[in-house]
């Protein structure tokens, strides 16, 4: 079914097959909700997807006309069933979404909030710049940081003013976001199952929203929108983004390994004659050598991150504390332990 637009629009039979008319349990339902109800089976309340259509094509038109004019659109969705669905949506197709828990005060107080978005950028690249520089404890600590707001805002990681739309899965479990979206007058299309209060959405979609295929299946709708009509901005900022993270990881890397070669000794394979004593039959001297790492038989991986850090010789590993070793790159604690164990047995 198309409509104006040539937005492929579901059929009820579609719908129907979806699972898109299982409601919640009759006990659980909103009276606002009545105008969508078929019947009541088993205790379920059935919804008229027949009433589904119309609505669908309301918000596919409004959608439209909003991003012909460059309006931007949010997409939320955190629960288990929608989050997958959300951020494929947003990557894309270009929109801003959410689809971890919903960090509040995101629209109601988005200038605070936004301190949190960029430093989400700042951080990621500081944890490259500072690589060799901090110590492996602070650079975890960085990492975990990263991780934990890229959960919460990577999805809105460039948004620079608020949206102009919210696209909504399950109205009643994204309470807050809707509630600050209607605080500040930004119009809502929304799925609505039976146990939520469609008067709070502007544009409300009676629809199962647990079911998987059904939230597919209205989401497809929305997707064709954004994917025909909307400018898709987003897309070549998060690319220019992420070509920035890997130019700063490379340059870091050479800079690195200009570093360590020019730090490294060069180890001559000649034995060192050194003055020791002097006695009546004449001068005495002892001989030494540098004993080169991969007589300790250590893997090569390990012998191979040794040598990027400049350390060559049984000798300069002697030198090396636990912690030294566990700040190399590549050297986790167990295996600068096995190191120490290993010079310990072999390195006299």
């Amino acid at each position: 079914m198309n409509n104006e637009h040539s937005i492929t629009l579901p059929t009820a039979e579609e719908l129907l097959k979806s699972g898109a008319q299982f409601g919640h349990s009759a006990q659980r339902w909103h009276p606002a909700f009545a105008p969508f109800i078929f019947k009541e089976a088993k205790g379920i309340h059935v919804i008229d997807v027949r009433k589904t259509v119309p609505a669908l094509e309301s918000a596919v038109d409004f959608l439209v006309k909003a991003v012909e004019k460059e309006a931007r659109v949010l997409i939320v969705g955190t629960k288990k069933q929608a989050s997958a669905i959300v951020q494929e949506m947003g990557e894309k197709f270009g929109a801003y979404y959410i689809n971890d828990k919903w960090p509040s005060g995101l629209l109601t107080n988005f200038k605070t909030v936004s301190q949190s978005i960029q430093k989400l950028q700042r951080l990621q690249e500081l944890h490259l710049k500072k690589r060799y520089v901090l110590p492996k404890k602070e650079l975890l600590a960085i990492q975990r940081e990263i991780e934990k707001l890229k959960k919460r805002f990577n999805g809105v990681m460039f948004m620079d003013r608020l949206p102009q739309i919210m696209l909504v899965i399950d109205t009643r479990y994204e309470k807050i976001a809707v509630k600050e979206a209607r605080a500040l007058n930004i119009p809502i299309i929304g799925v609505v199952d039976s146990n939520c209060d469609p008067r709070l959405i502007d544009y409300p979609i009676p629809s199962n929203d647990d079911a998987i295929k059904a939230i597919r299946l209205l989401f497809g709708v929305f997707s064709e929108v954004l994917n025909k009509f909307s400018s898709k901005r987003l897309i070549p900022m998060r690319e220019q983004f992420a070509r920035r993270l890997v130019d700063l990881e490379r340059a870091v890397e050479e800079e690195h390994r200009i570093k360590v070669a020019s730090e490294t000794p060069t180890i001559s394979t000649a034995p060192t004659v050194t003055p020791r004593e002097e006695s009546k039959s004449g001068r005495t001297v002892r001989v030494t050598s540098f004993r080169a790492i991969s007589e300790l038989k250590l893997p090569e991986a390990v012998i191979e991150k040794l040598t990027q850090a400049g350390i060559t010789s049984v000798e300069q590993l002697k030198e090396k504390t636990l912690d030294e070793l566990k700040g190399l790159k590549g050297i986790g604690e167990k295996t600068a332990e096995k190191i120490i164990s290993i010079v310990k047995k072999n390195g006299k």
